[in-house]
């Protein structure tokens, strides 16, 4: 009975020092797919899709807020939200007609969603930005007056805009608390500010990448500090940002040529692929996915294994649904 004992022991210090999670949390992966939402089961082994909806028009971006019966879906000329009656692990959603359907008035060719405190963020670049309320949908504009094209967008406290405006060898980062009295931090020393991304991380922390055409570079910044964004070494051997995802205690950021994650402590881990969307589950996975592949990363794995499973050919937004009713 000792020896039996020791053995169960033994497996569970091996879990702990491998970083294995079993199981997952019961979570079902909603996936952009063209014209569809395809629906996976979470975890690492392959597993074939649980169905899909056909929404007739390109998802551009997905979002489900904590909280939410509902699944939001930008197309190019809406913001819509489906119902979801229940999620099960083992089957897809029934497909129904939006509850919400607000036109855009405009066409957005490469949107995105940001989920909020208690609002959306609709970015569709030079076509329009807006905030929605959850709890009474209606698009409201963003005052872009004074901004410069390709300025970033993001929400902050209490759902007020964060913007991080480019400009030629510097950035301009302006938080809106308090409002009316916006701190702004300008962060120059860049050769090229090509492009910018950025992400609150769990402890109110705000992640910026900048891409400098032959690297990109990480900036960390506390919330509401009357310092500047702190410039975080070494560069990034990427180029083409695309988007950043805040890590447990790092940062997760992709490009054209691939995808890096800097972890506290640890040196950087560099990897090719196509990725055009992450997210992060409760239970520190990371599920990536870009055409033909849903990559699934252990975060607490110290060895990061990636475990490759087949999506689409047009994956290009994620998000997560908990199950339950």
């Amino acid at each position: 009975m000792k020896r039996l004992w020791g053995l169960a022991a033994l497996v569970l210090l091996i879990a702990a020092c491998t970083g294995t999670q079993e199981p997952p949390l019961e979570l079902l992966l909603a996936v952009g797919e063209g014209e569809q939402v395809v629906f996976y089961p979470a975890g690492t082994e392959p597993a074939a899709a649980l169905g899909s909806w056909d929404l007739g028009a390109t998802v551009l971006d997905l979002a489900r807020p904590a909280g939410e019966t509902r699944l939001w879906v930008l197309v190019p000329d809406a913001l819509r939200a489906y119902p979801l009656a229940g999620v099960d692990v083992d089957q897809a959603p029934p497909a129904a007609p939006p509850t919400v359907e607000l036109p855009l008035g405009t066409v957005c060719g490469a949107g995105t969603l940001q989920v909020g405190e208690n609002h959306l963020l609709v970015d569709c670049g030079a076509s329009g930005v807006w905030t929605v309320a959850l709890a009474n949908p209606a698009l409201e504009p963003v005052d872009r007056s004074g901004d410069p094209e390709g300025t970033r967008y993001l929400l902050g406290p209490d759902d007020r805009v964060v913007r991080l405006r480019p400009g030629l060898q510097k950035f301009t980062l302006v938080y809106p608390n308090p409002p009316g009295d916006p701190i702004e931090h300008e962060v120059g020393g860049l050769v090229t500010v090509e492009a910018l991304a950025a992400d609150w991380d769990r402890q109110q922390r705000l992640g910026i990448a900048v891409d400098r055409l032959s690297d990109v570079v990480l900036y960390t910044w506390e919330a509401g500090s009357s310092d500047a964004p702190v410039y975080r070494g070494p560069a990034l051997a990427l180029s083409g940002l695309r988007w950043i995802r805040p890590l447990p205690s790092g940062w997760l950021v992709a490009a054209d040529s691939g995808y890096a994650l800097r972890r506290s402590g640890q040196d950087d881990l560099l990897r090719n692929g196509d990725f055009r969307d992450a997210v992060i589950t409760p239970d520190d996975y990371a599920y990536l996915v870009g055409p033909g592949r849903l990559l699934v990363l252990d975060l607490l794995d110290p060895n990061l294994s990636e475990h490759n499973r087949l999506a689409g050919g047009q994956a290009r937004a994620v998000a997560y649904l908990p199950a339950g009713p």
